[in-house]
């Protein structure tokens, strides 16, 4: 990479020979950490986000390394920011999936890459583009994972969830660790969530930073043009932009290549050897430079009942050039609408892509179900019945089912703008995420789950294997048991007809209960002891459930009941930094639980504040939710000084510290 490191092999051949003696850098300790940091930042499986995206086809994307705008990034002797632009459906993603592969068989570079998609909860956030990043850095040079240990040792796992944090530890890895050149390819910039995108570009166009001006990392990320974007990426002076939108002859020159390629595979599927290129002048004059269209028109042909010419020709010519009108005719066809309907909604509100087996039961299941056998059959060639309903306008990949592109899910989703025909903007977020809650409540009210419960008992292999075999035998388990509550809070004005569902399945200490929250417990705290005395305001509580706390709270009941680790309900959203749902509590009258004693911490005596002020003294933060309630005891009191006493003495667990007064 140009001059970024003088003698590079020389200085990795060093690093390395120390390592293997386990003489780390600098002289500081070794880890003692590495597998388990290593295990806190596998938050995503972004080797399989990235082979989501279509192999490229040989010649095309080789425009970009030949670009003057690429050659001006590379050969950049500090750091420093690519930015490739382009509009929908012109193959972004493909060419970030070859420049990975390019980079890494290039130059004796570590690459490392990360794939956004709105689709999937796993590929939104930049804290899973980081922590992806850091696992790739970290595998390869596995003594960088001292970056992490102070971090770690500080915040367990939940530096994981911090930008500014994850930015740190992998700008100062590669600053100081002696690992070489990094390049970072980041896809689809502009499918992160709005939450943590703002920090994310705030440092990758902060690069090189103020105290490091020569460290080896560089970034190539790729996004559409939009205004937002544009924006904040920064000035020319700390972005190299290169504008695929005004790259129209190569552009053009890559779609006559894929569909040269496309034409010859339908030529062997048809049993036509040479026989279709009649097709190619007919595709090339209405494609305008996008592969997704070029993409569309060919699935059509190949699923068509006729090969003729007359027919193939037809297709092409009266294929609708705009995306939007091309995805109509497509959904169009379908036989049955409520049926692709109902997929759609499912395949939209999913925080994840459903594997055929799981979209399956989603698909069949209704309210009225009260066992599994209810379902009937469930066929294992679903995803015939699937391309049935959809066509092409979804994929399979996997054994996963998505929508065909980013574009399609835009053309579903309401918005502002009224939509033309039957499908466009058809689809509200509301109705999507309460068919997915009646969906996912309607499977954790089935019968097997009280007379076959889940049980796990001994060490944590054990209970993961038993995990991984009940999830086996009741396949929509996994993700009912971890999503319904999302789904039941993006549902909105909706929630009311469901809350009578809601308490069949929080039901305290029954089977059913406690056979999804093992579930869901052993995903999210897998080597802590499920609770099994939560009572539904608890679960809702610690779930972010506001509709249902307050429902619950007018019903009354045993509002103040105390799980013996975690406390009451108000612990629980200490616990969580729920300030919304902690209102709600303390409003309610609900009691705090601490050191084995209740508290109405809005009336506390000066005696009871003087109780609290030992509790600070004498306190050890061996439980998350002492330290948490602490904090809330202080921030609520009158005087300002007992709040910083604790949030002095808690540090980073002063969680409640943060929320602004009432």
């Amino acid at each position: 990479m140009g001059g970024l490191l003088s003698n590079p092999s020389k200085k990795g051949r060093s690093s390395q020979q120390r390592y293997t003696l386990g003489m780390p850098l600098g002289g500081a300790t070794p880890t003692r950490n590495p597998a388990e940091i290593l295990q806190c930042l596998y938050t995503s499986k972004y080797e399989s986000h990235r082979n989501r995206v279509r192999e490229p086809v040989e010649g095309t994307c080789t425009w970009v390394t030949e670009h003057q705008k690429y050659k001006d990034w590379w050969e950049k002797e500090t750091s420093g920011l690519l930015w490739l632009s382009a509009d929908p459906g012109c193959g972004k993603s493909v060419t970030a999936s070859y420049l990975v592969t390019y980079l890494k068989n290039k130059q004796n570079a570590i690459v490392c890459y990360f794939f956004f998609k709105d689709d999937n909860e796993e590929q939104r956030s930049a804290t899973f583009a980081l922590c992806a990043i850091l696992h790739q850095l970290f595998s390869q040079k596995e003594y960088l994972c001292r970056y992490a240990e102070e971090a770690f040792k500080r915040k367990g796992v939940g530096f994981t969830e911090e930008v500014d944090a994850l930015w740190d530890i992998l700008v100062k890895a590669v600053a100081e660790g002696d690992c070489g050149d990094v390049i970072c390819v980041v896809d689809a910039l502009d499918e992160c969530e709005e939450g943590s995108l703002d920090r994310l570009i705030h440092h990758i166009t902060h690069l090189p930073g103020p105290q490091t001006t020569r460290i080896p990392l560089k970034f190539l990320v790729t996004s559409r043009p939009y205004h937002k974007i544009e924006r904040e990426l920064g000035s020319p002076e700390t972005t190299i932009r290169l504008k695929g939108e005004d790259e129209v002859n190569a552009l053009t020159a890559d779609v006559t290549r894929v569909i040269d390629e496309e034409i010859k595979n339908l030529e062997s599927y048809w049993k036509q050897p040479g026989g279709l290129g009649y097709l190619r002048n007919l595709l090339e004059s209405s494609a305008d430079r996008t592969f997704l269209w070029v993409s569309l028109v060919l699935g059509i042909l190949k699923d068509s009942a006729d090969d003729s010419r007359q027919e193939f020709t037809n297709i092409v010519t009266t294929a609708p050039r705009d995306l939007a009108e091309l995805y109509t005719k497509i959904l169009d066809k379908s036989t049955e609408l409520d049926k692709a309907r109902r997929i759609l909604n499912i395949v939209v509100a999913a925080a994840r892509p459903l594997t055929l087996r799981e979209m399956n039961v989603a698909f069949k299941i209704k309210r009225g179900h009260n066992s599994i056998k209810d379902l009937g059959d469930l066929p294992e060639g679903f995803e015939r019945t699937v391309k049935n309903l959809c066509g092409l306008f979804v994929r399979v990949i996997d054994s996963k089912i998505y929508l065909v592109h980013q574009t399609a899910r835009e053309f579903l989703i309401k918005g502002s703008s009224p939509g033309q025909g039957n499908w466009q903007y058809t689809l509200c977020p509301e109705d999507s995420n309460f068919i997915m809650t009646d969906i996912c409540i309607s499977y954790l009210s089935l019968e097997e789950f009280v007379s076959d419960p889940l049980v796990l008992v001994g060490a944590y292999s054990a209970k993961k294997e038993s995990v991984d075999n009940y999830l086996q035998k009741y396949v929509f388990l996994d993700y009912a048991a971890r999503h319904w509550t999302d789904h039941f809070r993006d549902s909105k004005d909706q929630q009311r007809e469901l809350f009578e569902f809601t308490q069949l399945i929080c039901e305290a200490g029954s089977r059913r209960f406690l056979t999804w929250l093992q579930v869901y417990w052993f995903h999210v705290e897998p080597f802590k002891k499920c609770p099994k005395d939560w009572t539904h305001l608890m679960i809702a509580s610690w779930l972010g459930q506001e509709t249902i706390v307050a429902r619950l709270l007018e019903e009354g009941g045993h509002i103040h009941a105390p799980d013996e680790t975690y406390g009451t309900a108000l612990n629980l959203a200490a616990i969580q930094k729920d300030k919304g749902i902690t209102k709600i509590l303390l409003q309610g009258g609900v009691k705090a639980y601490l050191d084995g004693k209740e508290y109405n911490i809005l009336h506390t005596s000066e005696q009871e504040q003087q109780e609290q002020q030992r509790l600070i003294t004498n306190f050890t933060p061996d439980f998350l939710n002492r330290s948490s309630l602490v904090n809330v005891f202080f921030h609520l009191l009158p005087s300002p000084t007992n709040a910083l006493r604790a949030s002095h003495r808690f540090g980073q667990h002063s969680y409640l510290l943060l929320l602004t007064p009432w």
